[in-house]
């Protein structure tokens, strides 16, 4: 209706002129206003002539799937004056064939149900995902535009948009996604393109430095391969600054995406040195993966302070279902500095979904949630995710819903998390902490990992239930536990067992990837044989009074 309206040049206000308060003014100009109206519909008029012609080769069409929306359709195209020229049909989005559609060209605009109003979250997924199959089968050569609520979505649909709008669509920030469908005939001639630029790129030989990374590179993904093969892991590290002048890390997922992390060169390198040597980096990449440049997303990575730690450093909302420990998540390559699964923790994951069974689980700083959802896979009898972020734990819900673990007892709090320990009362027989090295708080001072680390256990520690297990991890390379915690509790270290193969090799044993640690409450009676006699008793006790107190 609306297509119909711009296209006969209706003015908005033509439909119902006389509903206007305007008109009841003291002194309103009506002559002028006639006029206007004339000219208005003359407009109109010479608009909708030019549309009858045009409709008989390029009809404006309404489709839906609910007869009730159809017959509203009708109701409201009669009530603006447009019912001659527009169809409303009766079509399932899921089941069109080209023989729907009366010409080869055209444009589609849609609005589907995205689980805020209308759709189970389910429902919905399958919705977009076989819409994403219909597109290219059916609307070869047309222009496609998704009006959106959840990003997520789009993701199950498959297609790259050309470009992206965030508005506002009844409150709820939205993406509208507009692409453009290639034929058949266009799709395989940017195919030969591709290939040609490509077998062009190949053939040119590498630079020394190019060589040598290409090298080290077959190096590792030769010893790394078949051992994550055989432990089903499609998502791991190939490289990390293995050589001092190309200062990266690189992650293959899937075997079809690399994310290729540059550490910031010092200020004391030229450059156009560095630059150079990430050009060469990346074609070194390109060559020992076989995955093409178009799929190597590169970021320079530096130390981020404050609010910095979460700020998008790009708006592509494109996100890529990755699989870990037969789970779906989701990861995002461009817009944030990491893509959404920190993977030298993925042991870490596995640990955490092997020990949840009928445990409550408690994830702070749960990022997006990819631990929460292992440990609701394994069995946990409710999962606790708490992250200031509100876009991490938005990642987190869906990361969540994306493996049908959409229950009551799975809860998420954006909050500080030092403050959500020193609020709740909760008792967990599961907690996984995962601070940052450094951040700020406007409700609190900074945090600094290796000076606070142990007021943040003691936090943890009181909302541990009997028998229960704290598993604390941090990043920081130079982390020393406080002697405090080892006095206080019983600690391991369970760094070695947390660190995969593709993490572990060829690495500084003083200064490795993460540090982590299981850490429980300590057995104090447990040390103290039962007495025999009285007196003893009382020694006991007083034993006992003095190592509770320490």
């Amino acid at each position: 209706i609306e297509a119909a309206l711009m296209e006969t040049d209706t003015a908005p206000g033509l439909i119902s002129p006389s509903r206007f308060a305007f008109l009841r003014l003291p002194g309103f100009p009506a002559n002028e206003w006639q006029a206007l109206l004339k000219e208005a519909e003359k407009r109109s008029s010479h608009g909708k002539a030019l549309l009858r012609k045009k409709t008989e080769a390029n009809p404006l069409l309404g489709w839906d799937i609910d007869d009730s929306v159809l017959d509203a359709a009708w109701e409201n195209a009669g009530a603006a004056g447009m019912d001659e020229f527009v169809t409303f049909d009766r079509k399932d989005a899921l089941t069109l064939s080209a023989d729907d559609l009366p010409h080869k060209k055209g444009s589609v605009i849609t609005d589907p149900p995205y689980g805020k109003r209308i759709g189970a979250t389910n429902e919905v997924k399958k919705l977009y995902a076989g819409f994403g199959r219909v597109i290219p089968s059916v609307f070869a050569g047309w222009n496609i535009s998704i009006l959106c609520g959840d990003s997520g979505l789009l993701s199950f649909v498959d297609l790259k948009p050309e470009r992206t709008n965030t508005i506002l669509h009844g409150g709820i920030p939205c993406q509208l996604a507009h692409y453009y469908v290639f034929t058949e005939k266009e799709r395989a001639e940017m195919t030969r393109r591709a290939e040609e630029k490509r077998k062009e790129r190949l053939a040119e030989p590498l630079s020394k430095g190019a060589e040598m990374a290409y090298n080290r590179l077959r190096k590792n993904l030769d010893a790394l391969k078949k051992p994550m093969e055989d432990e089903g892991v499609t998502c791991y590290r190939i490289y990390d600054a293995d050589m001092p002048e190309y200062a990266a890390a690189i992650d293959m997922y899937e075997g079809r995406w690399l994310s290729l992390q540059e550490y910031a060169p010092p200020s004391s390198i030229d450059p156009e040195d560095a630059e150079r040597r990430l050009n060469e980096l990346v074609l070194a990449a390109e060559r020992a993966t076989g995955i093409d440049i178009e799929n190597i997303f590169v970021k320079s990575r530096s130390r981020q302070k404050g609010a910095s730690q979460y700020t998008k450093i790009a708006e592509t909302n494109r996100f890529y279902l990755i699989k870990e420990n037969g789970l779906r998540l989701m990861v995002n390559f461009q817009d944030y500095l990491d893509t959404g699964i920190f993977l030298d923790h993925r042991p870490v994951r596995r640990m955490i979904k092997e020990q949840a069974a009928g445990k409550r689980f408690l994830n702070l700083f749960c990022y997006t949630g990819t631990a929460t959802v292992n440990a609701a896979a394994g069995g946990a009898l409710s999962t606790t995710s708490v992250d200031a972020s509100s876009t991490y734990l938005d990642w987190a819900l869906k990361n969540m819903e994306d493996n049908g673990f959409t229950g009551m007892n799975h809860f998420f709090y954006r909050d500080d998390c030092i403050d959500f320990l020193r609020s709740t009362r909760a008792k967990y027989d599961l907690i996984f902490c995962d601070p940052p090295t450094f951040s700020n708080s406007k409700n609190r001072k900074t945090f600094d990992i290796q000076y606070d680390h142990a007021y943040l256990i003691h936090l943890c520690m009181n909302h541990l239930d009997d028998g229960g297990k704290l598993i604390f991890s941090t990043n920081f390379r130079r982390f020393r536990m406080s002697e405090e915690v080892f006095n206080r509790y019983s600690v391991r270290d369970i760094t070695d067992q947390t660190i995969g193969l593709d993490f572990a090799r060829d690495r500084d044993k003083e200064r490795k990837i993460h540090y982590c640690f299981e850490i429980a409450a300590r057995p104090v009676a447990a040390d103290f044989e039962k007495p025999d006699r009285k007196p003893v008793k009382k020694q006991i006790k007083i034993r006992l009074k003095k190592e509770i107190t320490k």
